[in-house]
């Protein structure tokens, strides 16, 4: 295989194929909408924004958005998507978050972004940081069943790095490298950094759209993908307003 690439090293390529890619359309991005809670007025920070797609619905809600990705690229391009209607920049989530202030921001978005850290401690406490006091973040990431079957080292229990092929966006075909860890240390991690899991939700294939699924449509409604973490700052109004159908 490959040596692995960056996002910046197919930023192009990704942001023109997620723009109709199933797994981003059809299973991830609906099923991260679906568990935001109402968003008119609301800061949110989007950790991964890739070329801007879903902060453009996160705008379109109503929401004051704050986007981050560390591809250069990507950011251009969802600055260029997005104009003055959000605030956009480059950032590492391995880095604090040092330009927001302590309890700034209502809901904390996350679209299939922590798989590509090794360690989940100092994002997760950034963003119990920066999430106002009955806060709600929504974090979709790899599951941890679909990603085993990739596992070098057939041990469920370890986190250990991945690299896979992904076609869909080549050619030349990107090699991308990502971190697998079991559940059990994702919820770990989630209650280290002072959040409350309120709810774990497994996105599956909707039949509504068998058709746009095709061939794929089986194993989507049958094999878990994705996972969603809601999860709540522990604060006054903690179980107030989260996941809620944003539309």
């Amino acid at each position: 295989m490959a040596r692995p690439m960056s996002y910046e090293d197919f930023a192009v390529q990704y942001d023109q194929g997620s723009a109709d890619n199933i797994y981003n359309t059809l299973l991830d991005r609906p099923a991260v909408q679906s568990k935001c809670p109402p968003l008119d007025g609301r800061r949110v920070l989007e950790a991964g924004c890739a070329g801007g797609r879903l902060t453009r619905w996160l705008v379109d809600q109503g929401a004051e958005v704050v986007a981050l990705d560390a591809s250069p690229t990507l950011v251009k391009l969802a600055g260029e998507r997005l104009g003055e209607s959000a605030e956009v920049r480059v950032h590492d989530l391995r880095e604090p978050l040092a330009f927001l202030p302590d309890a700034s921001i209502d809901v904390v978005v996350s679209s299939l972004t922590l798989h590509y850290l090794e360690d989940w401690a100092g994002p997760l406490s950034e963003f119990r940081r920066v999430l106002a006091p009955g806060g709600t973040a929504v974090l979709s990431t790899h599951h941890p069943l679909n990603d085993f079957e990739i596992s070098p080292s057939g041990d469920y229990f370890r986190v250990e790095e991945l690299r896979d092929e992904w076609p869909s966006f080549g050619p030349p075909t990107p090699v991308v490298r990502f971190f697998r860890r079991p559940l059990g240390r994702m919820i770990d991690d989630v209650h280290r950094a002072g959040l409350v899991l309120r709810e774990l939700y497994e996105p599956r294939a909707d039949p509504a759209h068998r058709e746009q699924f095709g061939k794929r449509f089986d194993k989507l409604s049958r094999k878990p993908w994705f996972l969603v973490l809601v999860l709540a700052h522990p604060g006054e109004g903690a179980g107030d307003g989260f996941a809620h159908p944003a539309g």
